[in-house]
């Protein structure tokens, strides 16, 4: 099982440090990292849980505040980091365009982003970089998923559920989705298409004003499984034979791997974030010592980013996910 693979290999390094991994930058003194996440709550916490396993890996000490997605406390928690001597940051940015405040906030600390992408002039090589995963790819995932099973039909009907307006993860997957249909050729109506914020709650709330329209819909494309799942509950209660719709979804949750096995969801992008928090720790580790990140898999030319591909999901490999 990939993700099973995966946790063995987190494991395994929390007791060995990857011998052409991370280093400490001084011999006398640990690096240490802090991680600035957005929010607290399930997601960003594991995210925390795991980073800190990372950095126990690379011989780092590691420390972490919850921003609650206020701007101000942020920049706040930055400030009183660097004031107790962290070294490097990891950084999930409230917004995208608060990310120069972060820098100044940092000082001449570097900072590793992660979880929302800021835009590339704030980057800057080997100092000011980003980890994740290109989520344009895993929109033109979705794309072309769709585009394979409608194949013979020349107009395709779409409901579009989307992260927060402002995330660079809906942006970058709505984007991806878009294109790549356009691409087509095919005539394509976009029936709905709202912010669910990553929620299930919200999502399936949505479809069910949307479905009082009666508009025909031919698949539900969300940005991540929870808003599909939602949709999918919405079209379930309502009654209708969704066999005949698709639903799709982005990161390969215990839930949306469960519901294609079901036969309920149809296909989703498995995220790999255990590949990515470890790339993540990682270039910190670097960054903290003044080195580059030029051989790191996934390093792009201009290093300024680390991006580790997206994987497609369906009924046919699935069981690999969960």
């Amino acid at each position: 099982m990939v993700r099973k693979k995966y946790r063995m290999l987190l494991a395994v390094a929390v007791l060995v440090s990857f011998g052409t991994g991370c280093q400490s930058k001084d011999a006398n003194r640990n690096t240490q990292i802090y991680y600035s996440a957005i929010e607290d709550g399930d997601y960003y916490e594991g995210w925390a849980s795991q980073l800190q396993e990372q950095a126990a890996a690379c011989g780092a000490s590691f420390d972490v505040g919850y921003a609650q997605n206020s701007v101000e406390t942020q920049d706040a928690q930055i400030k009183s980091a660097v004031a107790s001597g962290c070294d490097v940051f990891l950084c999930g940015p409230v917004s995208p365009d608060t990310a120069t405040e972060i820098k100044a906030a940092a000082g001449n600390t570097p900072i590793v982003f992660i979880n929302n992408a800021p835009e590339d002039k704030v980057l800057e090589k080997n100092r000011y970089i980003y980890v994740a995963s290109d989520e344009y790819m895993a929109g033109q995932y979705q794309a072309e998923y769709i585009l394979e099973k409608f194949s013979q039909k020349q107009e395709i009907n779409i409901v579009v559920l989307k992260g927060p307006k402002d995330a660079s993860g809906a942006v970058g997957r709505t984007k991806g989705l878009k294109q790549t249909l356009k691409a087509s050729g095919k005539k394509i109506n976009y029936v709905f298409e709202d912010y669910a914020d990553w929620n299930n709650e919200k999502a399936q709330e949505l479809m069910e004003l949307f479905l009082r329209t009666g508009q025909p819909v031919d698949c539900v494309a969300a940005n991540n499984d929870d808003m599909a799942l939602g949709g999918l509950a919405a079209f379930e209660q309502a009654g209708f034979n969704t066999d005949e719709i698709l639903f799709l979804g982005v990161d390969a949750s215990a839930g949306g791997c469960q519901a294609i096995v079901e036969g309920r969801m149809d296909f989703t992008v498995y995220q790999p974030t255990t590949a990515q928090i470890t790339s993540a720790v990682e270039a910190a580790d670097r960054l903290a010592s003044g080195k580059s990140i030029a051989d790191m898999e996934g390093a792009s030319e201009d290093g300024k980013y680390i991006l580790i591909p997206f994987e497609k999901v369906d009924s046919q490999n699935v069981t690999q996910y969960q």
